[in-house]
């Protein structure tokens, strides 16, 4: 009677035990907001919590590339903006008209200074800088001025190409020379400083008008040249910013659905939550009955006889 009464002890303190156990491991589940704690208590789900969590970490690096390639397209659309309201077609007009006749050599002086300060701010935006400090015409060789004073281009030949998102690359720059043309017959800086050196030259006969004549409409056509190139390159930025919002939109959506599965597998949904606070209570409430269970044992007198 001894033995059976003590083997019965010894399996009340077992499951005593056994409830305690049951108790804290439910309590550290809830404590992180997650059934699955370690790969034990779901190898596959483990696993599949892995590639979960991979797949984030993807969605992640392609969310930072894609807002450097915003904010880099938008820093040259900008610059481009403002290029563009120097290089219009006032100007162009104003080019043809210095050499029809009927500007004086004050009035072409003035013309030629009001060329030389929109080069001048050409020039500031051609070596235009990021909120980094490096100069966003310049492709890749970003860390040094892409155009010397005299308009020559010595920035890097290929634009910046960025992957914004899985098996999708962009440009997300354009380099200088892509821009004002330089290098070609229509070198914007180019014309402008044979404009301004026709302007500044005297006029003494009509073959010195005529010269005047041929070198700015050729200035003008450069420049004309210049200002569709820039409303082509406007273009590309522009369609590649459309591009980005529209993957950001569709990786936000598909980030969701990826969260949503990683909570799902870890048991860290409100459904799993939920279950996990159900056996809480149940546990608690095993646990609470094996106490009382023990206590009333203790209190019998066969026990106290086994002391």
């Amino acid at each position: 009677m001894r033995i059976s009464s003590l083997y019965m002890f010894q399996r009340q303190i077992g499951n005593l035990s056994n409830s305690t156990a049951n108790a804290n491991d439910i309590a550290a589940r809830l404590a992180y907001g997650q059934s699955l704690l370690k790969p034990s208590d779901d190898p596959a789900g483990a696993s599949q919590a892995v590639i979960y969590q991979n797949s984030l970490a993807n969605i992640e690096q392609y969310e930072t590339a894609r807002q450097y390639a915003q904010d880099a397209l938008a820093q040259q659309d900008e610059a481009m903006n403002s290029i563009g309201s120097l290089l219009t077609k006032n100007l162009s007009e104003k080019i043809v008209a210095a050499g029809n006749g009927t500007y004086s050599e004050q009035d072409r002086a003035a013309l030629a200074k009001e060329l030389e300060g929109i080069r001048g701010n050409l020039m500031n935006l051609a070596n235009s800088r990021n909120s980094n400090g490096r100069y966003i015409f310049a492709g890749y060789n970003t860390g040094s001025e892409p155009f010397t004073q005299d308009g020559s281009y010595v920035g890097g030949n290929k634009p910046i190409v960025q992957v914004v998102a899985d098996s999708t690359e962009m440009q997300v720059s354009h380099t200088g020379s892509d821009v004002f043309m330089s290098g070609t017959p229509d070198d914007v800086f180019a014309a402008l400083d044979s404009a301004i050196t026709a302007l500044t030259a005297p006029i003494t006969d009509d073959a010195d008008r005529e010269a005047l004549q041929l070198t700015l409409d050729k200035a003008n056509v450069s420049i004309k040249k210049n200002i569709d190139n820039l409303g082509k390159v406007q273009a590309m930025v522009g369609t590649n910013l459309q591009q980005l919002d529209m993957l950001g939109s569709s990786a936000d959506t598909h980030k969701i659905d990826v969260e949503s599965s990683l909570q799902e597998t870890l048991g860290a949904d409100m459904d799993s939550f939920t279950t996990l606070v159900v056996q809480s209570k149940m546990t608690e409430f095993a646990l609470n009955s094996s106490y009382m269970v023990f206590q009333t044992m203790q209190q019998m007198s066969i026990f106290n006889m086994l002391k």
